[in-house]
């Protein structure tokens, strides 16, 4: 899943998918190049539980991570900026290895 949005500061944006136990998925948000943002990703659970946050990673503010999927469900991607809003684009992708 690719999706180009943007978040107003303070607000928080939501990108659902279907997910199974042990399927593992790679979530990155990449700002928009110069625009200043600023962005943090949760994934939450089938139950709307917070199962990681991810603000920088090293020293690029642009949030990744990957994550093994604990149950069958939906999940969610919230982004939301940390002290700004701004465009973004939210990326999910499975990962096989």
């Amino acid at each position: 899943m690719t999706v180009r949005d943007s978040v107003p500061d303070g607000e928080y944006r939501f990108f659902t998918f279907q997910g199974q136990a042990g399927q593992r998925v790679r979530v990155r948000v990449e700002a928009e190049p110069g625009s200043g943002f600023d962005p943090v990703a949760a994934l939450l659970g089938p139950e709307g539980d917070v199962l990681i946050e991810v603000d920088d990673v090293d020293e690029d503010l642009n949030p990744s991570f990957t994550f093994q999927l604990p149950q069958d469900g939906s999940y969610n991607v919230r982004v939301n900026g940390y002290l700004t809003g701004g465009p973004f684009t939210v990326y999910v992708e499975t990962v096989f290895s």
